[in-house]
């Protein structure tokens, strides 16, 4: 559908037959579902003050065929956007160029779902109780000299792993904390933290 093609029966039904044939939304206007229901709203009121029953049948007909192409239409991108979500969260980057802003408020609240839910199912819960780092006090100079333990900011979020000194970790980004050089110095290597001192 022309993104400057003013809505109607025929144009609402080739829309329909080009989401149908295409595994990407179609280019449709920037205010497509506002139009479409102003379309809608001035087929129900040109019956409101028709007398001629032959022509209310006609209109009736053409206002119900009207919203089930359109429940149709909506239908058809709504499934699309929900395999899109589903491809994001499995780490595929779908084509976005024709989501209106709307479509790409329920893509991104389903990315964000499909994702919550996948680390809730598929990462175990431990046995070992978290204990969630707490940031460092200001050490003196004094006492930083005889700390054998670097102090790392967290620049990424880990998977729940059981330290060196037996506790269970649940680095979140941005978290400052002193550990083990045992612990820090694979951390170190693998990018998940950076020395502060």
């Amino acid at each position: 559908m022309d993104e400057h093609e003013d809505i109607s029966y025929k144009t609402l039904r080739r829309l329909q037959q080009d989401e149908q044939a295409s595994s990407l939304l179609t280019k449709v206007s920037v205010n497509f579902y506002k139009e479409l229901s102003s379309y809608i709203k001035t087929l129900e009121q040109s019956i409101e003050h028709e007398k001629n029953p032959l022509k209310l049948k006609l209109f009736g007909d053409e206002i119900q065929n009207t919203k089930k192409i359109a429940n149709s239409i909506y239908e058809l991108r709504e499934k699309k956007i929900v395999q899109a979500a589903l491809a994001t969260a499995r780490g595929a980057t779908p084509e976005m160029a024709h989501f209106l802003d709307i479509e790409k408020k329920l893509y991104y609240s389903l990315v964000e779902q499909i994702l919550s839910s996948r680390k809730e199912i598929l990462e175990p819960p431990t046995d070992h109780p978290v204990v969630k780092p707490e940031p460092s006090p200001p050490v003196t100079q004094e006492k930083q000299a005889s700390n054998a333990h670097p102090i790392v900011r967290v620049l990424e979020d880990t998977p729940t792993f059981i330290g060196t000194d037996g506790n269970t970790y649940s680095l979140r980004k941005e978290d400052v904390l002193s550990m083990p050089h045992e612990m820090t110095e694979p951390l170190l290597k693998k990018k998940v933290v950076k020395q502060v001192k």
